[in-house]
């Protein structure tokens, strides 16, 4: 009997001591500051941001260290940090270094959480002079401990001070949610590139296809991902003072120009000019090939056909940024996939279109039968008035009155509806121009144009529609037609010869002052993000008796969806800046006008819609923007409100700066 009294006692002694344990543990280690770490000689790690034991090194504002409520998973640590979320939406969590944080190699951040509730969790660098970057998570395991990664190996070169953490993010709260944290601390990214083959074909993609070195060129984070390029990193270049300045890419032999042989190369460009690619070194003589940034702030990919340089020599790449024009040495340019591509067959599956009588690229749907001298050549001025690649160039004797070219068809024009002929043409000297149709049973027909711009592409039109039941199987061109004060080889350069129908915008002038009349002169491109529909005017009356307006299908119940215009460039509203619109609406309804993009702060005037079923004309006054460099224009209708449908129509027109 005593045997067992003893075993007894054994065992309310045990279960009293584990009572006691517990309950000191409780009491004396509330705080990362005193517990005790249970190992000897622990180094510090400063990747390691906390971990509520042996490597607390920052001390985290507002959290505590407390026995780990759910030892299991993926943390059985002894003690975590206890964190409660307060109420406002951006409250955060915030780790102060005190000087820049090194991402050179740990530049993944990474967090265990156990969540009381799901939303999104949000890690935020800033500080230093670097431009902020975020990443966020969705937090859907409420159940258990999860561990988060954010990786932030594009900030390898920034001079971030801060990590933020937003717990539940952009949510009110009662302040009550209890996050338990753990284990905060940066690693080494895993090598995106392990185990990728060398594609030689690729100069440098600055990411894993590094092949040939790109002097004067920082490896940087993207700063503009898009749909054409969403690299992580990509290269960022200053382009010198001077106006030869370059990026010389020498290869040290020869470059193997056999079956690659067009070079790419993807361009955020700060300004419009000239992009200069070159071949050089080796034996052979260099050349060197342009193109036109015309696109600024965006990404663009730029194409140079060195196809006849299969057999050469060249052991170097030269590129010229702003080819010819004196900088300032700070205007910053970033590039990336850099590449040689095969010279590829564009017009491969293109179905002919016999309303064009010849492209010289696709659509060659007519012969030249010979008479006057043509070649198929490059563009000699790609740009806006044409931004073809190949071009027919015509050498006429412009002493011989009637000397003439003839595209000829193996079959009958269709112009029984398409009856206009277009033609662009480069000339050197403003002359008559005689456009003859003949062939098949019809009578010829001849009509004079006159050519009367010169150094530009410029299209011009023929009425031909009296020929719409007729069978011409030949086009005639008489450059300087009748005239004999020319010189032997006087040159022209032609494109784009085509039968259309009547445009009633055809030759029409544009304005960019008009945003949009949706009709001829549709000047910004609407890029975001309601339904929009060009329709005919469902009141052609009183302040509006356009023939097209536009239909926008607006979300009542969102505050703020919004139609963007994007001008594509600057807007200029130096001196026209005040803003004109003309609404058709069912409701009366606030409007709100913004002004986005480029450089300057965004502006937002709210303007009310206040007539209703009756077109009228609103003007917003945005003068003080006179020396802003926005690039968008915003319109939010029942602005800021939610008590629409999901279906609110307005139509509008003839949005202008005046």
């Amino acid at each position: 009997m005593k045997t067992i009294k003893l075993f007894l006692s054994y065992i309310s002694l045990g279960l009293l001591m584990m009572f006691f344990s517990c309950t000191e543990e409780d009491q004396f280690y509330p705080s990362i500051e005193s517990i005790p770490c249970e190992q000897t000689n622990v180094v510090e790690d400063p990747n390691v941001i906390s971990d509520f034991q042996c490597q607390a090194n920052i001390t985290l504002d507002g959290v505590t260290a407390v026995l780990n409520p759910d030892e299991s998973g993926v943390n059985t640590s002894r003690f975590v940090g206890e964190y409660k979320d307060p109420a406002a939406p951006w409250d955060a969590l915030i780790v102060d270094y005190g000087s820049a944080i090194d991402l050179s190699t740990y530049n993944t951040f990474k967090i265990k959480v156990k969540a009381p509730v799901a939303g999104t969790l949000i890690a935020k660098l800033e500080g230093g002079n670097s431009p902020a970057k975020e990443l966020n998570v969705n937090i859907t395991n409420i159940s258990g401990w999860v561990e988060y990664s954010f990786d932030f190996s594009d900030q390898f070169n920034k001079d971030h001070t801060k990590l933020v953490l937003f717990f539940n993010a952009g949510v009110d709260t009662d302040g009550s949610d209890v996050y338990y944290i753990d284990d905060l601390k940066w690693v080494a990214t895993a090598d995106p590139c392990a185990g990728v083959a060398p594609d030689l074909s690729i100069v440098n993609d600055f990411d894993c296809q590094r092949n040939q070195d790109v002097p004067e060129v920082e490896l940087t984070a993207n700063p503009a991902k898009s749909d054409l390029n969403n690299s992580k990193f990509v290269g960022k270049y200053v382009d010198e003072v001077g106006a030869w300045d370059a990026v010389i890419i020498e290869y040290g032999t020869s470059i193997d120009l056999s079956t690659n042989n067009v070079f790419k190369i993807k361009v955020w460009a700060p300004v419009e000019g000239t992009l200069k690619a070159k071949l050089e070194g080796g034996t052979s003589a260099g050349i060197e090939k342009d193109a036109t940034v015309t696109k600024t702030e965006q990404w663009v990919e730029y194409s140079y056909d060195f196809s006849d340089q299969a057999m050469e020599d060249h052991t170097k790449i030269v590129l010229f940024f702003n080819a010819g024009v004196e900088t300032d040495g700070k205007q910053v340019y970033y590039i990336d996939d850099l590449k040689f591509a095969e010279l590829s067959d564009v017009c491969n599956g293109v179905t002919p279109d016999r309303s064009i009588i010849n492209d010289f690229n696709c659509q060659q749907n007519t012969t030249i039968p010979g008479f006057l001298s043509t070649s198929i050549v490059e563009n000699p001025k790609v740009g806006e008035g044409n931004p073809s690649d190949m071009v027919l160039e015509v050498t006429d004797d412009g002493t011989q009155a009637y000397d003439a070219l003839i595209f000829e068809s193996s079959q009958a024009f269709d112009l029984s509806t398409k009856n206009y002929f277009k033609i662009k043409v480069l000339a050197e000297r403003a002359v008559p121009l005689l456009v003859k149709l003949e062939g098949g049973t019809t009578p010829a027909k001849e009509v004079f144009a006159a050519i009367d711009v010169v150094g530009e592409w410029a299209e011009y039109t023929v009425d031909f529609t009296d020929q719409a039941a007729s069978d011409h199987t030949k086009l005639v061109l008489f450059f300087n037609g009748g005239q004999s004060d020319g010189t032997p080889t006087d040159k022209y350069y032609i494109d784009d010869l085509r039968f259309a129908a009547f445009d009633p915008c055809d030759g029409v002038a544009t304005n960019m002052n008009i945003v949009n009349d949706f009709e001829c002169q549709q000047n910004y491109e609407i890029t975001c993000c309601v339904t929009t529909e060009i329709v005919d005017n469902p009141k052609s009356s009183g302040a509006n008796t356009s023939s097209k307006v536009l239909k926008v299908l607006d979300n009542g119940t969102e505050a703020y969806d919004a139609l963007v215009f994007d001008r594509g460039g600057v807007i200029d509203l130096s001196t026209k800046n005040t803003l004109k619109i003309k609404i058709l609406s069912t409701r009366a309804v606030p409007l709100l006008t913004k002004l986005e993009g480029g450089t300057s702060p965004a502006k937002e005037i709210f303007a009310d819609i206040t007539v209703v079923d009756k077109w009228t004309e609103y003007t917003v006054d945005f003068s003080s923007e006179a020396g802003a460099n926005h690039k968008k224009l915003v319109l939010f209708f029942n602005g800021g409100q939610s008590d629409g449908t999901a279906e609110d129509i307005f139509y509008i027109d003839d949005i202008k700066w005046e």
